[in-house]
C-alpha cells in the first residue's frame, strides 16, 4: 500500500529563512525550464519524425524530454543550495505537468507557494529530526511512520498562511484498516443535516464553538453592508484579495470539516463491508472574493470521494443510489403505496394526511436499499 504521511514542520527562526532560500531556487530552476522550452519552440517549432517500417514523415512540436532538461539543469545544485536529486524532481515534474496540461506551464514567483521536492534517498530520518542536503528540521512527530515503510519520494510545502510541512509518501505491506469486518450500513448525507446513519439519532455535524461563529456573523454582516453600499454607488470596482483575519477564519472551518471527514470515514470504513449513501452532485466553487460569505456548510461531496478512496484502499465496497431512484421507490406511510415522482419538495399522504418532505422521504428509502429489499444504483470499487 502506498500512502502518504504528513508532519508539521518547527518552522519558528532560522528554519523557516533556509526553507524560503530553497524554495526560491526551485522556483529558479522552473522558471529556467519554462524559458529555455518557449526558446526552443520559437527556434524550432516542429521535429520531424520518420517511421523506419512505413517510412512516413510525422510533425510533432518540439518539446524537451525529461532526459534532455535534466542535462540542461545539471551542475547547479550547489550554487542554488539544493540537493542534485531535488533539481532533477523539478525538471522532471515540469515535463511531466506538461504532458498532462498539454501546454507552456506558468511561472513561479513571489505569489506562489513554497515548495522544495526531494528523493528517497536526499534525506535522513531520525525520530522527529529530517536531515536534508546538510541541514536539519525539526518536526511534530504526530504518528510514527510503520516498521516496513519504504521511503520512496517527498516535498516540503508551504501552505496559504506562511506554515510549513513535509509530506513523506511511503510504501508498506500492512494494511491500515479493519479487513474483517461483515456488517453493512447505510448512510443519507445532507449538506444542511450532516451525516446521518441508519438511527435518526446518530446524526454527526462538525462543532464549531461559539466564538468562531460570532466571528463569522461579524464579517458576513460587513460584508453584506459593503455590497449593499456598492449598488447604491454604482461602482465597479475589482474585489480586493481575501484579509488575514478572514484567511484564518477559513482555515479553522476547513480544518474542523477536515478533522470530521476523516475520523468518521475511517471508523465506517472499519466497521462495513458494504457502505450505501445517496449520489451528490458537486456545487460550483464560490470564487473568494471581497464578496464571498463564509459558510459552515459541510462540503459531503468531499466526504463521500474520501470513503470511495478508503474503500478502494481496504478492499470494500460503497454503493451510490442516485437521487432520482430514491425519489420513485415506494414510500410507507400507512401503507404501502404505489410508485410516485417526487416533483415536489413535500408529500402529502392520502390516509393519514401526514407532511413529509423529499429529504425524509429518500432517507427512508435509502435505509430499505440498505436492507436488500432495493438493489439500485452503482457500486464502488
Amino acid at each position: 500500500m502506498i500512502t502518504t504521511y504528513r508532519y508539521r514542520i518547527k518552522d519558528s527562526g532560522s528554519t523557516k529563512k533556509k526553507l524560503l532560500k530553497m524554495a526560491n531556487g526551485v522556483n529558479f530552476i522552473w522558471n529556467f525550464c519554462k524559458e529555455t522550452q518557449s526558446n526552443a519552440l520559437k527556434n524550432k517549432p516542429v521535429k520531424v519524425i520518420t517511421d523506419p517500417k512505413t517510412k512516413k514523415i510525422y510533425y510533432t512540436p518540439y518539446f524537451f524530454t525529461q532526459y534532455e532538461m535534466n542535462e540542461l539543469v545539471a551542475g547547479s545544485s550547489k550554487e542554488l543550495g539544493l540537493h542534485s536529486q531535488t533539481v532533477q524532481a523539478v525538471a522532471e515534474e515540469y515535463i511531466t505537468r506538461r504532458k498532462q496540461f498539454k501546454k507552456l506551464l506558468r511561472w513561479r514567483g513571489r505569489n506562489s507557494l513554497g515548495w522544495i521536492p526531494f528523493k528517497s534517498s536526499g534525506i535522513k530520518i531520525v525520530k522527529d529530526v529530517v536531515q536534508y542536503n546538510k541541514l536539519k528540521f525539526r518536526f511534530w512527530n504526530s504518528r510514527n511512520l510503520p516498521i516496513d515503510a519504504h521511503i520512496k519520494s517527498g516535498s516540503f510545502a508551504q501552505d496559504n498562511c506562511g506554515r510549513w510541512y513535509i509530506n513523506i509518501t511511503i510504501e508498506t505491506k500492512n494494511n491500515l484498516y479493519n479487513k474483517n469486518s461483515t456488517s453493512e450500513s447505510a448512510i443519507f448525507l445532507s449538506n444542511y443535516k450532516g451525516i446521518i446513519y441508519q438511527n435518526e439519532s446518530d446524526s454527526v455535524k462538525p462543532n464549531f464553538s461559539s466564538k468562531l461563529i460570532a466571528k463569522i456573523k461579524k464579517l458576513n454582516i460587513a460584508k453584506k453592508k459593503r455590497v449593499i453600499q456598492r449598488k447604491k454607488d454604482k461602482l465597479k470596482e475589482k474585489p480586493k484579495p481575501i484579509g488575514r483575519k478572514e484567511k484564518k477564519i477559513l482555515n479553522k472551518v476547513a480544518n474542523i470539516k477536515q478533522d470530521l471527514f476523516h475520523k468518521e470515514s475511517t471508523k465506517i470504513i472499519n466497521n462495513n463491508r458494504l457502505v450505501i449513501t445517496n449520489e451528490i452532485i458537486a456545487a460550483k466553487k464560490r470564487i473568494q472574493s471581497r464578496n464571498s460569505f463564509i459558510s459552515t456548510r459541510l462540503n459531503v461531496k468531499h466526504f463521500q470521494n474520501m470513503l470511495c478512496y478508503k474503500a478502494l484502499r481496504a478492499g470494500k465496497v460503497v454503493s451510490i443510489v442516485s437521487n432520482k431512484n430514491l425519489s420513485l421507490v415506494p414510500f410507507q406511510c400507512c401503507s404501502l403505496q404505489s410508485q410516485f415522482i417526487l416533483r415536489k419538495r413535500t408529500f402529502v399522504c392520502k390516509i393519514c394526511h401526514k407532511r413529509t418532505s423529499f429529504m425524509t422521504s429518500a432517507r427512508n428509502n435509502l435505509f430499505l436499499a440498505a436492507k436488500h429489499l432495493l438493489r439500485i444504483g452503482h457500486d464502488t470499487p
